[in-house]
């Protein structure tokens, strides 16, 4: 295997030297040495045309950085992962060093890449404690379990879909950033509308059009209107179990009185843990699958959400509840922060 070092050491240079000198093949040296035969021709090459063993320095431009300063700087950046170049910079009082400077010898260390941090919802103390408790208790679940359960959740759409799309730009052309063709257009205060939606491992229940502001009356008889006939339809006469999240109305003593006098088997739910929630997955391929709509009012748009929640396969939605075994494990992983679904 060819080694993936830059330079001939002191100690292969010699080692060429003499095998060549030997009359020894290339493919001997490369298979010795572990070179490629480029490497070895140069630098035979390099000795037949009068040069020596030791390396000519340099005669391009001279380091701004330090090896060690290199170091500190990489070192800087493995203490803290949100440290920036600019205070670098003025820590180390490397001020006749630019900041490009800087994230170059970080790139170059092959140890980090530049990017924009992901945001997450903030999760606390006691909620990411809670979050660990919950998934270690249901983290050996079998997924026939994981399949008895209908989650649920609301969501809002806007009537252009706002997705970033990506394009491709003609290179050193200034004007190609202006060009209509390669924009994508925004509206500051886009229509939108909210609809409830529950589903199952092996099926959708019932898209729901949330007109105004949802209090929990509303939540209640969306509940006895759409979730109680999606659990028959999805598990007949078959006992399920209902998810939904801690909002404020879910959790209101109306909505608690009506799960108990329903004998309805509501699953507890950790707060802050939207990444623990299949169906915000399911809200995304939705949303994906409809981005070619091209609705002109609030009510096309839901025609268009619907007829995409009706058509999304049957082994999306089973991936998806069957992914909860992998959600336990991370969130317990990374001690209750937010996880990568």
């Amino acid at each position: 295997m060819v080694k993936n070092q830059k330079r001939l050491t002191a100690l292969e240079k010699g080692r060429i030297f003499q095998m060549n000198s030997d009359g020894q093949s290339t493919n001997s040296i490369m298979s010795e040495l572990g070179r490629s035969r480029s490497t070895i021709n140069k630098f035979i090459a390099s000795i037949r045309a009068g040069g020596n063993l030791e390396r000519v320095e340099s005669t391009g431009r001279k380091r701004k950085t330090t090896a060690r300063e290199d170091t500190l700087i990489v070192r800087q950046v493995q203490k803290s992962r949100r440290v920036s170049c600019p205070s670098i910079r003025e820590d180390f009082g490397l001020q006749k060093v630019s900041v490009r400077t800087i994230q170059r010898r970080i790139k170059a260390s092959g140890l980090f890449d530049s990017t924009w941090t992901k945001k997450k919802a903030f999760v606390g103390p006691a909620n990411r404690a809670n979050r660990v408790k919950w998934c270690k208790a249901r983290l050996h679940w079998p997924i026939p379990r994981w399949r008895r359960i209908l989650f649920s959740d609301e969501s809002p759409f806007v009537l252009r879909y706002n997705r970033r799309t990506r394009c491709y730009r003609r290179k050193n052309d200034k004007k190609e950033k202006h060009n209509p063709e390669l924009m994508q257009g925004s509206v500051k205060h886009d229509k939108k509308i909210m609809v409830w939606g529950c589903f199952a491992a092996h099926g959708v229940g019932d898209l729901h059009r949330i007109n105004g502001i949802m209090v929990k009356e509303m939540y209640q008889q969306i509940l006895i209107r759409h979730m109680r006939p999606s659990a028959r339809r999805l598990f007949g006469a078959e006992n399920c179990t209902f998810q939904q999240d801690n909002d404020p109305k879910h959790t209101s003593h109306i909505i608690k009185n009506y799960f108990r006098n329903q004998h309805i088997d509501v699953l507890d739910w950790p707060s802050q843990s939207p990444d623990l929630n299949p169906i915000e997955n399911l809200w995304s391929i939705l949303d994906m699958r409809c981005k070619e709509r091209r609705p002109q009012s609030e009510q096309e748009l839901f025609e268009v959400l619907q007829e995409g929640w009706n058509a999304l396969p049957v082994d999306t939605l089973t991936k998806l509840v069957d992914s909860m075994p992998r959600r336990c494990a991370e969130v317990i992983a990374s001690k209750g922060y937010p996880i990568r679904y």
